[in-house]
């Protein structure tokens, strides 16, 4: 039974795809019914852009379009009447900016809504939205822009070379200072601002999905999470010269990347080891496994067998653009390659190795089958046979599976949007069994909502059941800027309570786009890898 009543606040009816979007998920949901749309039109409001100004972007915009795909394209760009995504059944309101009007004011109040949802730009006043619905008002900010509006989300993250972009959603109070920070995340600031702008707006849609979940699941007013607050200066509308200035920036990145190409110039992963767990080991004791001309090597996991190292790691082919399992081992003081241990139609990376009564088992990355696939080893090293696929029709990276409490746990990044990031979420799911293709997610899924630490970058699982949650941190451009331990505090089905720990950057190489994004501790060995420009 549906049992939340919800508005949708807009400021005309032609939007672009992600407001359908929002449209679709409520007309679909199983606790919330989509009541009514109120339309704010702009007649009389303050003119929008200068000339000069829409001129400039308008042509940006243009240019940027091209290279978006399909997807995001229909997002931002494909632009249709609200009205036709509708249940015929659904009231639309017209309503005028200003002072209250005691008509409209009762018109909306007699819709009963327990929730209005400020969709876009704002051009509501807030003693007209007081009393609108039970539960209040709730508004998505991107930027920091100091006017309530969209049109630049994601802009000056990308013009300012930010390492993320920022969406908060707010409960609308009375007052500014009044207004309640219901939820904030982050993502990965993309290289253009149209990509970083279909990113924004797809996020600010999922929060607001998880936010009416949990208000579903707890019936009641949201409670605010425990987050770092990330607020920056209030950042006015781009002017004409920031346009030009954009172009300008962006066309020097561009040149940078296509003089990479020509000169065929790669950043190159590798891998170190040292026989301790002290990040301060990496420069003076690691050893290096560097790979042939024309492949990587990188995300290594350490596994102790015959009281021998033996790595797996992912083994990429610049050729063929796939990665493959491969497995080295270290003795008398050098690396020896055994082979290749998992080789498929499709990409595999990150081979978390790890045991269970008695069987070595491997779960390879196999995002590219859309799938979390479990791999049993019949002869060890070399031989793997598939043992159970755990999840299918998902896009999921770098996942880890450990015993923790009474449970078995799944940690993994999902891509929500389908193949825009896997950076910026991670989800937990438990069960009795590793070998189980029936996991419960948590409660709080995503556990983590912060790119600075959501992606997996290994773990260490100490004898006792410590728990360190290694991490990746991403840059502007720079994928693998550097990798953060975290203690998990506290995991139960219910909560999940993590330590931030220190991030570390490759500085110690000394070299242009110096890299690191992988770390693992297991029977006194640490392995790790990093990368830098050659």
């Amino acid at each position: 039974m549906k049992t939340y009543r919800v508005g949708l606040l807009v400021d005309g009816y032609e939007q672009p795809g992600w407001m359908h979007e929002m449209v679709d998920w409520l007309i679909h949901s199983q606790d919330f019914v989509m009541s009514a749309v109120l339309v704010m039109t702009a007649a009389g409001v303050t003119k929008g852009p200068r000339l000069g100004m829409r001129a400039l972007f308008g042509t940006l915009s243009r240019l940027e379009a091209r290279m978006l795909p399909l997807k995001q394209r229909q997002m931002l760009a494909d632009c249709r009447d609200l009205r036709q995504s509708l249940p015929a059944s659904t009231p639309v309101l017209p309503l005028e900016p200003g002072e209250p009007d005691a008509g409209a004011q009762e018109a909306v109040e007699a819709l009963g809504l327990d929730l209005v949802i400020t969709l876009g730009a704002s051009l509501a006043t807030r003693a007209q939205m007081t009393g609108w619905a039970r539960l209040g008002v709730w508004q998505l900010s991107y930027s920091d822009i100091a006017v309530s509006t969209s049109r630049y989300a994601g802009f000056w993250e990308v013009y300012q070379r930010e390492d993320h972009t920022t969406v908060k959603l707010w409960r609308v109070g009375p007052e500014a200072d009044q207004d309640e920070l219901l939820d904030q995340r982050s993502f990965n600031t993309e290289v253009f601002w149209l990509k970083n702008q279909a990113r924004a707006f797809s996020l600010g849609n999922f929060m607001v999905y998880d936010a009416l979940q949990a208000l579903a699941r707890a019936r009641q007013a949201v409670a605010t999470p425990e987050m770092q607050i990330m607020s920056g200066p209030r950042r006015g509308d781009p002017a004409e010269w920031d346009s030009a200035s954009y172009i300008a920036r962006q066309a020097w990145l561009i040149s940078d990347l296509i003089v990479r190409r020509i000169m065929k110039r790669n950043v190159r992963w590798r891998i170190g080891m040292f026989p301790s767990s002290r990040q301060q080991a990496v420069v003076s004791e690691a050893m290096v496994l560097q790979p042939p001309k024309g492949r990587f090597f990188a995300d290594p996991f350490v596994y102790t067998h015959d009281k021998k190292p033996y790595i797996f790691f992912e083994d990429y082919d610049f050729t063929s653009r796939k990665g493959t399992i491969s497995v080295a081992t270290y003795s008398d003081g050098a690396f020896r390659l055994l082979g290749t241990a998992l080789n498929l139609p499709y990409h595999l990376s990150f081979p978390y190795i790890f045991e269970h009564e008695g069987v070595t088992y491997m779960v390879p990355e196999t995002c590219g089958n859309r799938s979390i696939e479990l791999w049993k080893c019949t002869e060890f090293p070399l031989k793997w046979e598939l043992d159970v696929t755990l999840m299918t029709n998902i896009s999921a990276v770098d996942t880890i599976i450990f015993k923790h409490g009474e449970y078995w746990w799944l940690l993994t990044n999902i891509d929500r949007t389908d193949g825009q990031s896997h950076c910026d979420e991670l989800f937990a799911f438990f069960s009795d069994s590793p070998r189980s293709t029936e996991w419960t997610p948590h409660a709080c899924n995503p556990i983590v909502r912060n790119p600075m630490r959501a992606r997996n970058a290994g773990i260490v699982v100490s004898p006792s059941g410590e728990v360190i949650r290694c991490a990746q941190y991403q840059g502007f451009c720079h994928y693998g800027k550097g990798v953060s331990l975290n203690r998990i505090e506290e995991l139960t089905p219910s909560t999940y309570v993590e330590t931030d720990g220190e991030i570390h950057y490759a500085s110690f190489l000394r070299k242009r786009h110096a890299s690191m994004h992988h770390w693992h501790h297991q029977g006194g060995h640490t392995v790790f890898d990093f990368a830098y420009m050659e």
